[in-house]
């Protein structure tokens, strides 16, 4: 492996570790007239706001109480807009000026809604202390995170023939 790809995978560790002491958060979505409308569930009746909050964001679903990454991301403006642009593709809400290439292709496998879906994420003040190279801070490091945590539908990822168990080693 390259030089700067071995740094690259490090720091999307470094992430990763951080983020596993990350509470998850109910994603509660419910689909309206004009798309869809999710929230985030910390506890009874608590909620808390991602509207222009940027960072990394992963989507998992719960299944057998086993959970299974679906989706990271990466956004430098809005982490809930992205969300919400997800759960749209898995209800097939999206405009035709919208896309979702991995929503889409989990409605297909039969993602909804209505299943027991959860998200964690780190915002950019976080990142960068974890990141302190600048030209790396800048790149989507989602396509490094996404093979560790086995993401189901990330497209654009680094083949790392990794595991959680390796990288914990």
């Amino acid at each position: 492996m390259c030089k700067e790809c071995e740094k690259r995978l490090n720091y999307a560790k470094r992430i990763v570790s951080e983020g596993m002491k990350s509470d998850f958060y109910e994603l509660v979505s419910s689909e309206t007239s004009l798309g869809v409308s999710t929230s985030y569930k910390v506890k009874r009746n608590k909620y808390i706001s991602l509207n222009l909050v940027p960072g990394y964001y992963t989507i998992y679903r719960e299944i057998d109480n086993k959970l299974e990454c679906l989706y990271v991301g990466k956004t430098d403006q809005n982490i809930h807009q992205r969300i919400n642009r997800w759960a749209k593709g898995i209800a097939g809400k999206l405009r035709h000026d919208e896309s979702h290439s991995a929503a889409t292709k989990a409605r297909n496998d039969g993602v909804r809604l209505t299943d027991k879906l959860y998200i964690k994420y780190m915002d950019m003040a976080r990142v960068k202390r974890i990141v302190d190279d600048k030209n790396i801070l800048s790149e989507p490091l989602d396509e490094w995170i996404a093979p560790l945590l086995k993401s189901k539908y990330n497209e654009r990822t680094f083949e790392l023939n990794a595991s959680l168990e390796d990288f914990f080693e």
